[in-house]
């Protein structure tokens, strides 16, 4: 490690982090927490190798995961924590296992990780299955609001990606359109008296993110038809509708809109989708979750246009993060990194661990290439690494 990559990573080593985006399990999921747990919370999980309790299962599913982004820092992490300092192998996997098992016996050990490892002084939590909630901890929790199950009001036997509908978490949701909307903003209004801080919007798991301005007219058809009638353009205009009428009640409670973006259905769920509706509600925020990755020029185009568009690198970093590296350097030259970023984006202490691992690699790698190339000082780069994982969650 060279002088100048010291210097970032001492900057940055005990820097306090206001966390952007999480969806941190409640206590009783770490009760019995053993290495499966952790990789089954994990986005390594995603990946979808079977995993069993032998040596061949452990094998296998170590050869095809050892050098996917998500495992690599997954693993580091729990090397750190754990003072396991070799590669998990089957043979060493049970010694690991038993040394988490023994670190959870202690309830709080899961947010000692997270207050004192990691030094969160806030976390953003989407609690998407409970929305709203802080996890009773507001001391280090402060909730965004949920938004997707509002998509879904035109027929009580649809769900979203996870499962829920406004139906499914709320009581006498109203047919006509003018009055749901009301019904929206009521509840919106709501959590932000119960501390929530801002709205989040995943609907790129359920469809596009074209949101095209409609009358009411050609919304309400939605609520109007059967389910065995309604269209997939019907549901889009009533979903597009709801969506702006969201985007102003945003704006009127001054509370940003995080949008996830990039990874999902795909098509049609890159940054550039949403022009329509970011260009047409200057007044509110949206923060672009992901950087629209694979899409990452998206990001970087529109904040050249739009004054209402801020970038956060949550999840980029285990994601991809030759990705994150490639975006950094480009949002830095673009001029905006005041308006950068960061969240873990994970479930669990040990992945949220590896995932800001992952962030100090890739903000003191491209820090370090800045400073070499005489592009920035050595000051500058602090300031910027104060800005990032502090400042600009704060002031956003």
């Amino acid at each position: 490690m060279n002088d100048i990559l010291m210097e970032l990573d001492d900057h940055m080593k005990n820097h306090p982090i206001i966390n952007t985006h999480s969806h941190h399990l409640r206590d009783g999921y770490f009760e019995r927490f053993s290495l499966k747990a952790v990789l089954k919370n994990s986005y390594v999980n995603w990946y979808q190798v079977p995993l069993k309790g032998t040596y061949e299962s452990r094998a296998n599913y170590l050869e095809k995961n050892r050098y996917n982004s998500y495992f690599v820092w997954l693993e580091r992490s729990l090397q750190k924590l754990y003072e396991f300092h070799e590669p998990l192998t089957p043979n060493n996997w049970d010694e690991l296992s038993s040394r988490i098992e023994k670190a959870h016996s202690d309830r709080e050990y899961h947010m000692d990780i997270l207050r004192d490892k990691c030094n969160y002084k806030k976390i953003i939590l989407d609690t998407y299955w409970q929305p709203g909630s802080d996890n009773d901890k507001p001391d280090i929790f402060t909730p965004t609001f949920r938004v997707d199950p509002f998509f879904f009001g035109y027929s009580p036997n649809v769900r979203d990606h996870d499962g829920n509908s406004p139906y499914k978490l709320y009581s006498n949701v109203p047919q006509d359109l003018d009055e749901y909307i009301s019904f929206i903003k009521n509840l919106i209004v709501q959590k932000k008296g119960q501390g929530c801080i801002a709205l989040k919007c995943a609907i790129a798991y359920d469809r596009d993110l074209n949101f095209a301005k409609v009358s009411k007219d050609k919304a309400y058809k939605a609520l109007k038809m059967d389910d065995a009638h309604r269209t997939a353009e019907d549901i889009k205009a009533y979903q597009d509708y709801v969506f702006w009428k969201i985007c102003e009640i945003a704006a009127e409670l001054k509370l940003p809109i995080q949008c996830h973006t990039g990874m999902g259905q795909l098509t049609g769920t890159n940054a550039l989708a949403m022009k329509e509706i970011i260009e047409s509600n200057p007044d509110t925020k949206f923060v672009i979750f992901h950087c629209s990755y694979p899409w990452l020029d998206d990001v970087n185009a529109m904040l050249r246009s739009y004054d209402n568009v801020y970038p956060d690198l949550c999840w980029l970093p285990i994601l991809s993060t030759s990705a994150a590296v490639r975006m950094l350097h480009e949002l830095i030259e673009g001029g905006t990194s005041d308006k950068v970023c960061w969240g873990c984006d994970t479930w669990t202490s040990e992945e949220s661990y590896g995932a800001l691992l992952a962030f100090r690699f890739v903000l003191g790698k491209v820090l370090k290439e800045k400073i070499e190339d005489g592009y920035i000082t050595l000051n500058d780069a602090k300031k910027i690494i104060d800005n990032i994982m502090y400042n600009n969650a704060f002031k956003l």
